[in-house]
């Protein structure tokens, strides 16, 4: 997606310290929406992804995400990595994309939350195991960094879980975004339910 641009925000705190609160008011931010900080963007996100949850329902987050799909706004969410199949949130909430993971042969990751409310799977890596036999493990290779006395360390690493799963499809959603700038989460829906955003 040769256009898209990437506005990192930090909603929680080292160690992902913070509450449902907080990551509302990164949303509201993203979504150039009104905010305790009381500043908004140069423009709104298009696509906000959330690798992250935790908090039970809520219906003034349920609010929050409806106003933001009514602006037009796509929210990808990641299922959790709960190997069940109760709700999780945000990616439960109405309206937001819920992505579960699947390893590199397509199958259910074993720690894949699972259930009637996922929209659709994603790569999610497994670092358990290395089948292609690369000497490394199948996770998602991605940026990271540790913290030091010397402040942060970048890297490269290979992770898993549904927080790898679901920029997967944020991005999927961004290359679609730069072809069709028009596309409206009611678009996304119809084409998720035709399945013409499998395989």
């Amino acid at each position: 997606a040769y256009n898209a641009r990437i506005m990192p925000l930090r909603a929680l705190g080292t160690g992902g310290g913070g509450t449902s609160y907080d990551v509302d008011q990164a949303v509201r931010f993203a979504a150039g929406l009104a905010n305790d900080a009381g500043t908004l963007p140069q423009q709104p996100a298009d696509i906000i992804n959330l690798s992250l949850g935790g908090a039970p329902f809520s219906q003034a987050t349920q609010n929050l995400y409806n106003e933001v799909r009514a602006a037009g706004i796509l929210v990808v969410a990641a299922a959790g990595n709960q190997a069940g199949s109760s709700p999780g949130y945000p990616a439960s909430y109405e309206g937001v994309i819920a992505v579960s993971a699947v390893d590199a042969q397509r199958r259910l990751a074993a720690y894949s939350s699972s259930g009637a409310m996922i929209d659709v799977a994603a790569p999610g890596g497994n670092n358990g195991v290395d089948l292609n036999g690369d000497g490394y493990p199948d996770g998602v290779l991605s940026t990271g960094g540790t913290i030091s006395g010397n402040g942060v360390n970048n890297s490269y690493t290979f992770l898993n879980g549904t927080s790898m799963a679901a920029p997967h499809v944020a991005g999927v959603l961004a290359l679609m975004k730069s072809v069709n700038p028009n596309l409206t989460p009611t678009d996304i829906d119809t084409l998720l339910i035709a399945g013409a955003l499998s395989d």
